[in-house]
């Protein structure tokens, strides 16, 4: 950041900073690191080449620190004044239970090494911040079977000699400072040290996605928000192509490393090193972290049913995640591929969403992704972000969601390309616009088609009321099933069925409708959706699609056209 004449120079900066991180200052460090990966999870995914090309490092590093963040959110609202050390005690926890991804289970375990340091401190000052981060350095290695350097591990471990450094230091800030430091030049050194980025063209993900983290913290520590300022790169067409090929090939089924399986086993009868012994002799790239019988396991596996069938034999398993690696590249690499907003006409195409299956198809279908939408909306400079990382000189803006529309406009207004609004009010009108998109048209032709699109869709979005209220003649209970129809409250049921049925039927008096799209998120299972998406094709006689959303606090969406 330059001295633009005015602020105060940077020494002085640090004169105004607590000497220690409390309880609540840890807190909102976490929850400032997890905005910025959100932020950035999309530029972070776009450079993800190690250990596979398959393109979710910045999503399950965004979604592990949320989970931390979350956790250490809810212990500060139990404890009035928690101290640093129970803060990071939650988060740590948070993490492991959150954990998504082999980047998102090492970062879990470099949050349960501060852990380990903090536990009983009520602040981190500079000489527990470096002993907290040479402990995250260790348990971070200690996990991973196989350590290259290059990756998240060299930036750990940068990190941990760089707050070393500064152990005397007389403000936390200024340790801080150096961790950021000495992250990003990890993090622009990794190409050096292993060949699959410089053959790639990018620097390592997992690094840039802790450095990341790291800046974003810093960030909230000056009450500052910093972008990551260096250049990752851009993966070279060339080298996708002909790795994603390779890896079609290798991880075809019946081969080694198949799928990539994830589970949680809690109450576990045997240890961590029991465990991943046995789980090496079934696949490849093997995690297990954790302790107090509470293991975290993630494996690349051609015989996933085998490692969570033992899983089972060793304690209780959920959470269960199977991902098909050839897929997953291959979609990786389709999504690299010069995509239809990238097209004659150079128009790109910037998307509001939220849920791992809202953002994969706004993706696939060419937008830029900002992560956020109902309860957590996204700033003006996170839309101002995307809109100036696109390639193109116009950009098509779809905020779907009504609260998200006006930093859409402020972002517009702040945006170095030619931006156009479509006010698409919901996730349902902004794919239908997208679905209009039509990549040799031109800019006001495809705005005209969007707009139409978008308007020809109508919304039920069913939720669990908050809170006691009274809308109207309609008393709500909190906890109640209700269902808002192009964003009026208009349904209180006991059950989110009855709700998502009513609403449909309010919303097919207003409008004729021949096809639903139905999104089922949080709270809903692809069982109850079936079941909801029957009935509904019964009583309407209209299509029925299903959409594996994984929408937050929203169990159902439905889209009517």
């Amino acid at each position: 950041m330059t001295n633009d004449g005015n602020a105060p120079p940077r020494q002085e900066q640090h004169e105004r900073l607590t000497a220690a991180l409390d309880g609540p200052a840890l807190a909102r460090m976490l929850r400032a690191a997890t905005d910025a990966l959100h932020a950035q999870a999309d530029a972070i995914n776009a450079i993800n080449v190690f250990p596979v090309p398959d393109g979710d490092t910045g999503t399950n590093m965004a979604l592990t620190m949320q989970a931390a963040a979350d956790a250490a959110a809810a212990e500060m609202g139990s404890a009035e004044g928690a101290a640093a050390g129970a803060v990071a005690r939650a988060a740590a926890r948070g993490a492991l239970m959150g954990a998504k991804g082999n980047s998102g289970v090492i970062l879990s375990q470099i949050l349960a090494g501060i852990a380990a340091v903090a536990e009983g401190r009520d602040t981190v000052d500079p000489p527990a911040l470096a002993s907290a981060l040479a402990t995250a350095r260790d348990a971070a290695y200690a996990v991973v079977s196989e350590p290259r350097e290059g990756t998240i591990l060299t930036a750990i471990a940068a990190a941990a000699r760089a707050a070393a450094d500064c152990a005397d230091a007389p403000h936390v800030g200024q340790a801080l400072d150096a961790v950021v430091a000495a992250t990003e030049q990890a993090v622009r050194e990794s190409p050096d040290l292993l060949p699959v980025l410089k053959d790639a063209g990018v620097v390592d993900s997992g690094a840039q996605g802790l450095y990341v983290a790291f800046a974003g913290a810093l960030g909230a520590l000056r009450g500052e928000a910093p972008a990551p300022a260096h250049e990752t790169g851009a993966i070279d067409p060339a080298w996708l192509a002909a790795t994603s090929r390779l890896h079609s090939d290798a991880h075809a089924p019946g081969v080694d490393g198949a799928y990539c399986t994830q589970f949680l086993i809690t109450d576990a009868t045997a240890g961590l090193e029991t465990v991943r012994a046995r789980l090496h002799e079934l696949g490849d790239s093997v995690l297990v972290v954790g302790g107090d019988s509470m293991l975290r396991v993630h494996l690349h596996t051609a015989d996933p049913e085998s490692a969570i069938a033992y899983g089972r034999t060793v304690g209780a398993v959920s959470q269960e995640r199977l991902d098909d690696l050839a897929s997953q590249i291959g979609t990786f690499a389709e999504a690299h591929a010069p995509s239809r907003t990238q097209a004659a006409t150079d128009v790109a195409v910037v998307a509001v969403g939220r849920g791992d299956g809202v953002e994969r198809l706004l993706r696939s279908m060419g937008a830029i992704v900002v992560h956020g939408g109902q309860t957590m909306n996204p700033s003006a400079g996170d839309i101002l972000a995307a809109i100036e990382s696109a390639p193109a000189p116009d950009v098509i803006v779809l905020p779907n969601n009504g609260n998200v529309v006006l930093a859409a406009r402020q972002a517009a207004n702040e945006a170095s390309r030619n931006v156009h609004l479509v006010e698409s009010r919901s996730v349902p009108q902004g794919i239908a616009a997208l679905v209009a998109f039509v990549a040799d048209a031109t800019v006001d032709e495809n705005l005209r088609a969007m707009r139409a699109a978008a308007a020809l869709v109508h919304t039920v979005e069913v939720t669990r009321a908050a809170r006691d209220s009274r809308i109207g003649a309609l008393q709500i209970r909190a906890g109640q099933a209700i269902a808002l129809v192009d964003g009026d409250l208009l349904v209180a049921e006991d059950d989110l069925r009855d709700a998502a049925l009513a609403g449909v039927e309010r919303a097919l008096r207003r409008h004729q409708a021949t096809l639903l799209t139905l999104y089922y998120g949080e709270g809903a299972t692809v069982e109850s959706a079936d079941d909801l998406a029957r009935e509904l094709r019964q009583r309407h006689n209209v299509d029925v699609d299903i959409v594996a959303g994984g929408q937050p606090h929203y169990p159902y969406w439905i889209g009517i056209e």
